[in-house]
């Protein structure tokens, strides 16, 4: 199985959870006979959320694994996204965040990605 991956930045272990969504742009409308019409307008970008955890030997291993995260891939430059079993798209990281549980060497983490303009 494939291995997700950020731009240079490979995830140790998959996400526990990958959605992948796309929120269309309709118009709803009464036409005279023909009662309520909607009629698709943009088909939207997809926005990608994942949750998991980076497991390490030690808490500071998790924070380096972090940091080396952070150096890597947080700015707004788009970069490949690369899902198990999915075909890479470009996206930009637009939310992530870390936690700490128990004795640091577990980090939950949730990160949203959006499609870049094709």
């Amino acid at each position: 199985m494939d291995k997700m991956q950020f731009g240079d930045f490979f995830f140790p272990h998959n996400p526990a959870s990958i959605v992948i969504e796309r929120a269309g742009r309709n118009a709803v409308f009464f036409c005279p006979g023909h009662g309520e019409v909607v009629q698709p307008l943009y088909k939207g970008h997809r926005q990608v959320r994942c949750t998991g955890d980076f497991v390490c030997a030690s808490a500071a291993e998790s924070a380096a694994l972090i940091a080396e995260f952070e150096r890597r891939v947080v700015g707004t430059t788009p970069r490949v996204l690369v899902l198990p079993g999915m075909e890479p798209m470009l996206c930009l990281l637009v939310e992530h965040s870390f936690a700490a549980r128990g004795d640091g060497r577990v980090t939950p983490y949730t990160m949203r990605f959006v499609e870049a303009g094709r």
